[in-house]
């Protein structure tokens, strides 16, 4: 057990600023048994708010040969990954079974065909999300 103490350097509410993702390290607990246990924040006011569906900006941004595209889902899902041009062509698309938490998939700029800024969109049965990347070559 371990507690964080934090001071506000602006205005704003707590609940906005702090969330928990998988993205660096697993987002889990563990009972006294060692049963998986899922982590959630509470505010205080009964307001509990857990790791929910979150797209990340691809790393490296703009990004020569090979860029890491992250996402957190809040349970395991089915999911597609498309990567769009700016005029909407369908340059890759992957589908998978992913874990609930941090996932990511390596993308290689060779097996798109394109430069420049194109679009990734991650989709699930109950989530969307889409963000702009840039291929320098």
């Amino acid at each position: 057990m371990f507690s964080l103490v934090f001071r506000s350097k602006t205005e704003g509410q707590l609940s906005d600023a702090l969330k928990i993702s998988s993205r660096v390290t697993q987002a889990e607990a563990y009972s006294t048994t060692g049963e998986t246990m899922d982590i959630a924040l509470n505010f205080g006011q009964g307001d509990v708010v857990h790791a929910g569906f979150e797209l990340y900006q691809n790393q490296p941004n703009p990004f020569r040969g090979k860029t890491l595209i992250g996402f957190n889902l809040p349970e395991a899902a089915s999911a597609t990954i498309k990567i769009n041009d700016v005029t909407g062509r369908l340059l890759k698309i992957i589908e998978g079974d992913f874990a609930k938490g941090y996932n990511q998939i390596r993308l290689n700029s060779s097996e798109l065909g394109a430069k420049g800024v194109l679009s990734y969109t991650v989709e699930t049965v109950e989530y969307t999300a889409t963000k702009k990347m840039i291929i320098v070559e």
